[in-house]
């Protein structure tokens, strides 16, 4: 995450840099134009604009390398809980409680905190609750 942000950052100086440079260039280029202005200030604004464009160029370039980096949570990674229980604990088997179909852990899945379950068979999605022992 700190590495996107690094992107982010030189991305952000290169197109602050490339806009000072590109925009001294068409200063210098219009300048020539003018009664009082040199010649030289022609090929320096050309200079300076095509260099201004090769920093805007490359900002853009770290800014979609940067967007395109894969993030933290919610972009494919896999997350693992680990859960200790009691050692009087039964597994038991879970079945759908709609039709009634035989679950495997697979068919479980952690959605915003909370256990839910999904039935092959028929489809069913709901929550899983634990009910009191007593």
């Amino acid at each position: 995450m700190a590495n996107k942000t690094f992107l982010y950052i030189g991305a952000g100086l290169l197109l602050l840099i490339g806009l000072c440079l590109f925009g001294y260039g068409l200063l210098n280029v219009i300048g020539s134009t003018s009664a009082q202005g040199s010649r030289t200030w022609l090929t320096f604004g050309i200079g300076f604009a095509c260099t201004g464009a090769f920093f805007l160029a490359g900002g853009i370039g770290l800014i979609v390398f940067a967007s395109r980096q894969k993030g933290a949570i919610g972009s494919g990674d896999n997350i693992t809980y680990k859960i200790d229980l009691p050692s009087q604990t039964k597994v038991e088997q879970m079945k759908c409680n709609n039709c009634g179909g035989a679950l495997k852990a697979d068919n479980v899945k952690m959605i915003a905190g909370a256990p839910t379950v999904e039935c092959p068979f028929c489809g069913t999605t709901y929550q899983l609750t634990e009910e009191p022992k007593w």
